[in-house]
């Protein structure tokens, strides 16, 4: 029994030796490196983007419409603030979509006019202008598009009479001067300039000038 037990003893001091030993060289060894990597085809991920090591750094899409003229996106931007597009003048675009709540309004369902709590939130309008599917279902295929959905809805905006918000812009002075000088025309108040215009502006709200998206960009003092 003692001599069955001294081998067991050796076995184990070889063991621990042969582990020591193998511990010691993983440590000094060098470690391997990195194969080199062909910035020209990659995509940080995928091939079939622009090359970069971080996708942080690539560049945005194109925008998914017409920029616009500095005075419709101006006009735009005055139309986006104003409750004038709404039936009872007491909600505007940036009531669901304001600026300080990431153009969202940090609700669990959005309130439409007169105080109506509507079935979904307001999605964030940062970047808008790259999306390509607008609205949770992405039924709508532009910004365009989208506008008259929240103007009419009679639970939203609740224009349902669109001749009476035309005729209310028309009859406000400053307005009739800015559809006239952003699109010219014998009668350039219209459903489809207010939404070009509103549209315009949406497509100016991109976060890729952020001081994070700065630094991403290799600035690193942003």
């Amino acid at each position: 029994m003692r001599k069955a037990l001294k081998w067991i003893g050796i076995l184990l001091l070889v063991i621990l030796i042969v582990l020591l030993v193998a511990l010691t060289v993983a440590a000094v060894a060098p470690e391997p490196a990195d194969p080199a990597i062909d910035m020209q085809a990659h995509g940080a991920g995928s091939s079939s983007v622009q090359p970069s090591y971080s996708g942080l750094q690539r560049q945005f899409p194109p925008l998914n419409g017409p920029t616009g003229a500095p005075e419709q996106i101006e006009l735009g931007r005055l139309l986006f603030f104003d409750p004038v597009l709404s039936q009872n003048n007491d909600i505007a675009c940036a009531s669901c979509h304001h600026p300080d709540l990431g153009f969202s309004d940090g609700r669990p369902v959005s309130i439409g006019t007169s105080g109506v709590a509507l079935e979904r939130s307001a999605p964030s309008l940062w970047n808008a202008g790259y999306a390509t599917n607008l609205f949770w279902d992405g039924r709508a295929a532009s910004l365009e598009a989208q506008v008259e959905t929240p103007l009419t809805h009679p639970d939203e905006m609740g224009a349902t009479d669109k001749a009476a918000v035309l005729a209310e812009l028309a009859a406000i002075p400053e307005y009739a001067q800015r559809f006239q000088a952003a699109f010219g025309g014998d009668q350039p108040i219209t459903l489809a300039n207010i939404a070009g215009t509103l549209a315009a502006f949406e497509r100016t709200l991109t976060s890729q000038n952020s001081p994070f998206d700065r630094y991403a960009a290799g600035d690193v003092d942003a």
